[in-house]
This record gives structure tokens, sequence and C-alpha cells, in this order.
């Protein structure tokens, strides 16, 4: 701020600095003097009202319309107008668009793919170390996997090495604290990332496959600037290093000072990740941060002008006692789930999933080999203005009397089927079919009528899309796909892309929309919904079965396959929008005479849906023989509203649009662990026991989501009326 505002009443000072070197070297009193002042404290030397304690911590990360990190998050001007609009200096919407992005990757079914390649380094690395007896948990041990892995995975050009992009980590971070001799190294330091951007920072100078060159590959479809992209990079760069060796280091440090702890995850293995959450929480590697505040606010009792900054202190407040009851003690059976040191709200850490397997990865190796860890010498404090780490920490490894031996490979199929693209055609107005065969031309894996793949388009993007065409031809897979006007990389990828020729990965078919058996079978269609209902035409044909198909579109250039739909007769009933009146839909006539041997089949855009549904509950059919597929991969963030019942509770509520379930949950005074609010973390992750989720996360795997088992309540919705949860 250009003028310091006047104080308001009530709110302690306080005129220790924050930033100084003895503050960095010992936190610790330094939070517990600034909580023992009050839950929000003016820091006089920095013009920041600080807050230490849990409560207003949660509170200020999860309303970023009151404090916002659009205005930048360091305490400097000059630097937040360098800074802004980058990721981490964004809020929604501009946030969610370039998040959407550079996450993509780094989420949990993404880097299934590389999760192998993780755990192989991380044992080799191990191994090595245990030979040498005594190593470094700094240099040795916690820069490898971010360094030799971040720098793999992200595609970066052979003209920047480890220690470069250690020092960009690092400035980074400096930039976030007050105006010190660190601050103005790093500006030194971060001219030559800016020129490193500026004469890399295009597709043409990455590696292929690099997560670097993928932004340049989705944020054009996506309506990213060729500018922003190139700043995106930095997104993948620094925040992915410093965090992530702090707390490995920590890891080494803390399990020597416990070895009882570390003997518990010796003996429990299951104990291993949440050993790394409160790792996590009593190293808190981010020491904090600022909001601007957008508007005035209300804050521990205090009304917060608009224009002031909150610095957030989240190594303070994951060692609030009120929240964890001796704070200090390194307990890894302690509950967790929802400190702060990888953020919450909508800003959660973006690499947090890929910090946890490189964490576990390493754990699990040591546990395997080491009984207990000595340091030799004290830990040396790196000094850095936002980040608590160490520069070096000598240690020694006792190693077990028989190393445990590493869990084999189980010998499970492989999910994913690579096949070949032996056909591309149009089969309708912005809608192409892919045949897909197996590279040898063996025969594929059998499916059902209903059934969908997962296809793999790009690294970290997949999209589900329904098998269309006859179950009993193993010769090849047929799909069919819309462009979707508004699509997020998914359609628009494979259209623009898919070629004749071209290899791709596919998941193994999987069925959530069965055919039941039935004295008569009414399939509808809107669209692209054909593609599942062409498929159940063939298997009802092949059994001799009662069935009739209505398929309806906006017009006939837009009805897919109908050269083969027309094989099957008077069975199909074309209804388009722009034709005469006579062959338009007769909903009321259709559905009449509903009863116990009849089945109604329905797939389309939502409205579509909605409209045949309901008007099948005014006929009287019973909701047991209605069966909808709802498209799950490109969904309207609106949605119709819903019924939650939560069995254990007794209690059952309406959703309306807009709502989320945990609001309503809490409404109704049902208690639910919510972290991100925006489906990244997986802390509200609650079993379903009937009803079929509308997934809008981004921390199950499509493995997860395809079983319909569990639901995030903080973003997701229901694709059926009635939703059950355990809870």
């Amino acid at each position: 701020m250009n003028t310091r505002a006047a104080i308001p009443a009530g709110i302690p000072v306080s005129t220790l600095d924050y930033y100084a070197d003895a503050a960095i070297r010992d936190p610790y009193p330094v939070y517990e003097e600034i909580r023992a002042l009050g839950p929000l404290v003016y820091l006089a030397q920095h013009d920041l009202y600080a807050v230490p304690n849990y409560a207003e911590v949660s509170h200020v990360l999860r309303h970023p319309e009151f404090f916002s990190n659009a205005r930048g998050v360091s305490p400097l001007q000059k630097v937040n107008d360098i800074l802004v609009g980058s990721t981490l200096n964004s809020d929604p919407p501009s946030h969610d668009r370039t998040r959407a992005i550079t996450a993509e990757p780094l989420l949990p079914g993404a880097l299934g793919v590389v999760e192998g390649r993780i755990r192989e380094a991380a044992d080799g690395l191990i191994d090595t170390l245990c030979q040498r007896g005594e190593f470094d948990a700094v240099k040795d041990f916690a820069r490898y996997l971010p360094v030799t892995i971040v720098a793999e995975l992200v595609g970066l050009p052979p003209a920047v090495d480890s220690e470069q992009m250690l020092t960009w980590a690092s400035a980074t971070f400096n930039l976030f604290g007050d105006e010190n001799q660190r601050t103005l190294e790093a500006y030194e330091n971060l001219k030559d990332l800016r020129d490193f951007l500026r004469e890399y920072g295009r597709p043409e100078k990455l590696k292929d496959g690099g997560w670097a060159k993928r932004i340049f590959e989705v944020g054009p479809e996506r309506g990213i600037s060729y500018e922003t992209c190139a700043q995106l990079m930095r997104d993948y760069i620094n925040p992915s290093l410093d965090t992530t060796i702090s707390t490995s280091g920590q890891l080494i440090k803390l399990f020597a000072e416990n070895p009882g702890e570390w003997a518990k995850v010796r003996a429990n293995p299951d104990l291993v990740n949440n050993a790394i959450e409160e790792a996590v929480r009593i190293a808190a590697p981010v020491r904090g941060w600022t909001r601007y505040v957008a508007q005035d606010a209300e804050l521990a009792g205090h009304l917060l002008p608009a224009g002031s900054r909150v610095l957030v202190m989240f190594a303070a407040a994951n060692r609030d006692p009120v929240k964890y009851p001796d704070p200090a003690r390194f307990d890894v059976s302690r509950d967790v789930h929802d400190h702060v040191g990888f953020g919450q709200g909508v800003h959660m850490c973006m690499g947090m999933h890929l910090a946890r397997l490189e964490m576990q990865s390493l754990v699990h190796a040591l546990r395997r080999r080491v009984e207990g860890f000595t340091l030799t010498a004290p830990p040396v404090m790196a000094l850095n203005n936002t980040i608590s780490g160490y520069q070096s920490m000598p240690v020694r490894v006792t190693l077990g009397a028989e190393a445990s031996a590493r869990p084999e490979a189980q010998a499970v199929e492989n999910p994913w089927l690579d096949l070949t693209i032996a056909r591309r055609r149009p089969a309708a107005t912005d809608i192409i079919a892919l045949e897909l065969v197996s590279a040898d031309g063996s025969p594929l894996p059998a499916f059902d009528a209903g059934a969908h793949v997962d296809v793999y388009v790009q690294s970290g993007l997949i999209r589900q899309y329904s098998l269309t065409g006859d179950p009993a031809d193993r010769s090849r897979y047929r799909l069919g796909i819309l462009l979707d006007p508004a699509s997020r990389g998914g359609s628009s990828a494979i259209h623009a892309r898919f070629a004749e020729g071209q290899q791709i990965r596919v998941g193994r078919p999987r069925n959530h929309f069965p055919l039941q058996d039935a004295d008569h079978t009414i399939l509808f269609a809107g669209g692209i919904g054909i593609t599942p209902m062409l498929g159940m035409a063939h298997a009802l044909e092949a059994r001799g079965a009662s069935w009739e198909l209505h398929y309806c579109g906006r017009t006939p250039d837009r009805l897919a396959f109908a050269e083969e739909l027309a094989g099957f007769g008077d069975k199909v009933q074309r209804h388009v929008d722009s034709g005469p009146d006579a062959q338009k839909l007769d909903i009321a006539r259709v559905l009449a005479g509903p009863g116990a041997g009849r089945h109604l089949y329905v797939c389309g855009p939502n409205g579509f849906m909605d409209f045949v549904t309901e008007s099948a509950t005014t006929q009287g059919w019973d909701k047991a023989q209605v069966h909808l597929e709802r498209f799950g991969a490109e969904v309207n963030t609106d949605g119709a509203p819903f019924t939650v019942v939560a069995q254990r509770s007794g209690k059952s509520f309406e959703v309306a649009p807009g709502e989320t379930i945990a609001q309503k949950l809490e409404e109704n005074g049902i208690a639910v662990q919510v972290s991100c609010q925006s489906g990244v973390c997986g802390t509200c992750v609650t079993r379903v026991l009937e009803g079929m989720p509308d997934h809008r996360d981004l921390v199950q795997t499509d493995l997860e989501k395809a079983a319909n088992r569990t639901i995030t309540v903080c973003c997701s919705r229901s694709k059926t009326k009635t939703l059950v949860l355990d809870l």
C-alpha cells in the first residue's frame, strides 16, 4: 500500500521483523509471539495484518472474494506488478482457466502414467544412499526426485540445468517477502529466468511429450494467448521444487528425532501416507504469503478496510494448539486431513499430488532398508523469505538386519490397450467415426451394448466415449465423437489430431449402462446419444427381442450412422425438428402403456433427457424401468435439482442449481470433512450407496469415477434424481 490506512481499533501491534534472518532460522518462537498477541496482529514494519491461527487462516483461504490473490501475493507492490496474472497471482475465473491447463498432468489419474518411473527412481536412489551409509539429506536425498523427475517431465531443453532451476525457484519465493538483500538478489537471478522464457518459451524449443510443450498445445484451444502460455511454464519450474525439497529433507530430521515414530512406520506401511501429511503439517514449507483485502472484510471480530494486506501464516496455523493439541509433537497417527501445508480453497497447491507421490515413494523405499537415522551434524537452515527448509543436513543411516523385499508387481491385467485408428470418416455434421483395431489384428476384448472406453487424448487429458456398433464384432471398436463447441480440449483435440494410422491408447471396455431383459425395449437417442443406442439395437436384434428406437435431432445432417440404422427398417424412427409435423416425436403415444415388462433407455443432451424422463413420469413409468446415460466428459456446470439422502443420519434434502452437496450437508447438521472446495484434494470423498454421481472433481481417477462408488461432495452433483450417501 502506498499510504498506510489507520489501524482498526483493538488490533494489537507488533514491531517484529517477520523476514529477519533470526526469524527464519528459528521461526517457531516468532509464530507463538504473534499468536500470543491475538488472532489478528498488525505488523508495523511490513504494513501487514498477520493471522497465526488455524480458524482465521482457513477462513481467508476459503474466501477469495474478500481476500484476493488477483492483486498479487507479495507484500511488495513492484513484485505484484510483475507477477499479477499468473496462476498463483489470480482469482477465478481467470485462475481456473490457466490452472485447468497446467494442473491436468499433475492429477492422480494422469500421474498414474509416471508413477512406476518415480518409484523406480526412488528405489535406485535409496539403494545408492544406503550403500554409502552417510549422505546429505538435502543435497543427496531431498533434491534428487524433484530436480531429475520434474526436469524430465516438464521437458525443458538442455540449456537449463538443475542448479539453475533451484536458483530460480529460490529466487521466486524470496520475492514473496519484504524488501531485503534476498529480495534484491532475487530480482537479479530472475532476469535469467525472464531471458530463458523469452528464448525457450516456444513450443519448437521444448521436448515433445513434455508438460511445458503441452501448454502450447492445449492453451490456444482454450483461449489462452501465446504469451500467457510461455509464462505458464513458471507453474512447473518454480513451485514444484523448493516446497517438496523442504518437506522431504525435514522428513529425515523428524524420523531421526522421533525414532519411535519411524519404528511405527516400518512396522505398518499403511502409516506412510499419514506420516507424510503429518510432516507437511509440522514442517509447513511455506511460512506465509499475503492476500489483498478486495473489499471491507470482517476477520477475527475486526473490520479490515479494503486495500489492506493479510499475511496468511500457513506454518503457524499448522501448529495452532487449539486445532492440533501438543502441536510440536510429531505423531504419524494424528488426524491431519485438513492441515494447511498445501493450502485450502481454490488456490490449494497444484503440485501436491506429485509431491505426495515422490515422498511416498522415498519413504516406502527407506522403510524396506533403514532401521534408523542419526544426524551427524546440526542441520543448516536455508535463508529464504518464504520457504522454511534446510541447506544441508548430514545424516547416517543404520540398515535393518535384513532388507524387506519390495512388493512384486501383481500380475494384473493392463487397463490400457494400444490400438490403431484403422479408419476415420465423417458420420454427420460435427461428428466423426473412428474405427480402432489391434496392431496385430487379434480380436479385441469383448464388450456388451452400452459399454464405453477411456480415450487417452494427451498428457493429463482422458475422455470417455461410448462404443457404438455391433458388440458381436470383436475385430474393431468404433467411436462416434461430436465436436463440442464448449470443448475443454477433449473432442476438439481428437477432431484436430486423431488421424488414420495413428496409434492411440484406449481403456478396456466398462459398462454402467447395460441392457436389462424386457418384454419390450424403447430406446431414445438425442444427437450424439445414438452411440450407445446403436450397440443396443444390434444386441436386441441379435436376441430376436421386441424393441424400437426413436432418434431425434435438429436437422437430418446431424443424425449419425443413418445408413446403418436404415438396415433395421421401421424399428428405427427418425424425428427431426426441421421436418414436417407428421414425423415429429409424439412422446405421449410412444410412452403410453407402461408396465413391469417394458424398459426405457435414454441418452443425449441433458435437456432432451429431462424431457423424455419427465414425460415418462407423467405417463406413469416406474423409475426402475427408466435407464439414463448422461454425458460426463464435458458437462455443463449447471444442473437439475436432486435429492440427497444421508442414510446413517436419516435425513434427506434437495440440492438446487448452484448449491453444493457439502453446503447442504452443513446446513442440515451433517458433519463432513471439506478442504479445497474445488475438487482437487480428495478430503471430502464420500461413499455412494445408491444413485449415479455426476463427477466434477479433478482428484479421482477415471476408473474411480466410472465405478461410481464415491463422490466429492464439494463440487459434484447427481445424474439421478436421488443420491444416497453413507453419511
